[in-house]
């Protein structure tokens, strides 16, 4: 008896470990970009952005691919469950190369989504939807 009850808490706390740190993998398609700055050199960008959902956090942002002129870059989740703030920030510097023009970000599996281009003169600007 007293193996069988050890054996389910053992499961629970491992399906709860898994929910709790394992959400922290898991990408975030609802991300929208408050405010931008550039470095004078251009070569970084500061993206200080938000979660368009009423739950979730943000805890990294990473450069997923870099192809024709475009950087796409992947949001994740903060650790602690599904409104979890475990390692949330929301001000993230990525690097810039000189053939980037368009930043694009992740919504859904097969979908990205441009967020800022670069114009004739080299200046960034968000796009309008």
């Amino acid at each position: 008896m007293k193996k069988k009850l050890l054996i389910v808490l053992l499961v629970l706390l491992g399906l709860y470990l898994t929910y709790f740190f394992g959400i922290g993998f898991t990408k975030v398609g609802s991300v929208y970009v408050a405010d931008y700055s550039v470095a004078e050199d251009g070569s970084e960008i500061t993206l200080d952005v938000g979660v368009g959902t009423s739950a979730g956090y943000i805890r990294k942002a990473e450069s997923s691919n870099r192809m024709d002129g475009r950087m796409y870059v992947d949001f994740y989740r903060a650790f602690g469950g599904i409104n979890g703030d475990i390692g949330a920030k929301s001000r993230f510097v990525l690097p810039l190369d000189d053939d980037i023009n368009e930043i694009v970000v992740y919504r859904n599996e097969s979908c990205y989504e441009a967020l800022l281009i670069k114009d004739e003169d080299g200046i960034w600007q968000p796009i309008r939807h």
